[in-house]
């Protein structure tokens, strides 16, 4: 963590970090570098760099089995998540075809009625114009209950 040079406050962590090199190479021949990083302080909103500590940190065995246990249930947490997406994908898309196949059902259905009815009304049609002949009435007459 990093001080603010403006407020003190700490800033927990970087916005961005890159590596640099000075141009001179160190007197034992290797070419030194670290690790720059800009920060935002969340008191003050001040951006500023800073040398970022690169520095490993001693990790102890029992922690790494505490990690590998956690990463462990974390893993067969996920892969039961994905077998219930999976099987959840599986029977939404049955549904979807099921319903798929009511509703080309019902089109045929309706399609059906609709042409009777079609049929039927042209019947009609034709009964009131042989009704009409018959009568001898060419104009449409308004029958009064």
């Amino acid at each position: 963590m990093v001080r603010c040079p403006s407020c003190g406050a700490t800033v927990p962590a970087a916005i961005k970090c890159w590596t640099v090199s000075p141009a001179k190479q160190a007197a034992y021949g290797v070419i030194p570098e670290f690790r720059v990083g800009l920060f935002k302080c969340p008191e003050c909103k001040s951006t500023f760099r800073s040398k970022v500590n690169t520095a490993a940190e001693h990790v102890e065995a029992k922690d790494v089995k505490i990690l590998a246990e956690k990463v462990k249930d974390i893993h067969e947490g996920l892969t039961q998540t994905l077998r219930f997406l999976r099987e959840k994908i599986s029977a939404l898309e049955t549904e979807r075809e099921s319903l798929l196949m009511e509703i080309e059902q019902l089109k045929k259905v309706a399609e059906s009625r609709a042409s009777s009815l079609e049929v039927e009304i042209k019947q009609l049609r034709e009964d009131i114009q042989a009704l009409r002949e018959l009568l001898g009435v060419n104009e449409e007459v308004k029958w009064s209950l």
